[in-house]
C-alpha cells in the first residue's frame, strides 16, 4: 500500500501523521511505502499496491489568505496522476481518504466523484480542533464493533458537497447548534472501494481508540481482507 502524506506545512504535520498511520498499518500486517507528493504517489500505485491513503493537503491555493503559501506549494495534478490515480480506484484499487484529502486537487472535479465528497470554498468550513462527540449512524465492516458515540478531540468539517453514492456512517457536530454533519462514508468507485474519514488531523487523533479501529477496518474493507462485500 502507498500512503499520501505530505502537502502545505502551515496548519498540519504531515510526516508525523504518515507516520502514525505507517505505524497503524503496519501493525496489521500491512506493508507500507510513505511518499510525500502526489505524483510520486501515482508512480507507485504500478507496483502492486493494492491500496492508496490519502492524509495530504494540495491545491491550487487560489484565495488571497494563501498568498504567502502560494509560489511554494500551488499543485494542480498532471494528466499522468490524476490518470494513474482514477485509474487505480476505477480498477478495484483501494482508497481511504483521511482528513484533508478532502481539500486535495480542487481544480479535478474527479476526484470529488472519487472520494464521494469535495470542499466546497466560501461554504465548507471546519472550528479549531477540539473535543467533539462522534456518531455511528450506518451499518457498515468501517465501524463494526465502534462504540455507538465516541468522543475525539479533532476538526469536524461541514457543509462539503457530498455525492450520492455515499453511506454515512459517522457524523459530528461543528458546534453545538450545528447540524450532523458527515465524518465517515463509505461507497464503490468504478470496481474500487473508498473510504473516507474525516478524523486524522495529528497522530493524537489517530490513536484515538474509535478512529484508530475505524481505520484499520477501512484498510481491511477496501482492500477486500475484511468481510462483508
Amino acid at each position: 500500500m502507498v500512503v499520501l502524506a505530505g502537502g502545505v506545512p502551515h496548519a498540519h504535520d504531515f510526516a508525523s501523521t504518515g507516520r502514525a498511520l505507517a505505524e497503524l498499518f503496519h501493525r496489521d500486517g500491512h506493508r507500507v511505502d510513505i511518499v510525500d507528493h502526489p505524483d510520486l504517489a501515482a508512480s507507485r500505485l504500478a507496483d502492486g499496491a493494492d491500496a492508496l491513503v490519502v492524509a495530504a493537503l494540495f491545491w491550487t491555493m487560489a484565495d488571497d489568505a494563501y498568498d504567502e503559501w502560494r509560489s511554494d506549494w500551488a499543485y494542480s495534478p498532471p494528466a499522468a496522476t490524476r490518470d494513474a490515480i482514477a485509474g487505480f480506484v476505477r480498477g478495484g484499487g483501494g482508497l481511504v481518504a483521511s482528513h484533508t484529502a478532502l481539500i486535495c486537487f480542487d481544480d479535478w472535479p474527479e476526484w470529488g466523484d472519487i472520494v464521494g465528497g469535495s470542499w466546497r470554498w466560501g461554504v465548507s468550513s471546519h472550528p479549531p480542533c477540539s473535543s467533539v462527540t462522534a456518531r455511528v449512524v450506518g451499518e457498515h465492516d468501517v465501524v463494526d464493533g465502534v462504540a455507538d458515540t465516541f468522543e475525539i478531540v479533532d476538526e469536524v468539517y461541514g457543509d462539503v458537497e457530498m455525492r450520492p453514492t455515499v453511506g454515512v456512517l459517522a457524523t459530528a457536530r461543528r458546534s453545538p447548534d450545528d447540524g450532523e454533519q458527515p465524518v465517515v462514508w463509505a461507497h464503490r468507485y468504478g470496481a474500487g472501494r473508498v473510504v473516507f474519514d474525516g478524523f486524522g488531523h495529528d497522530p493524537t487523533s489517530i490513536a484515538n481508540p474509535a478512529n484508530s479501529k475505524i481505520l484499520s477496518q477501512a484498510l481491511a474493507w477496501v482492500t477486500g481482507t475484511g468481510e462483508g462485500d
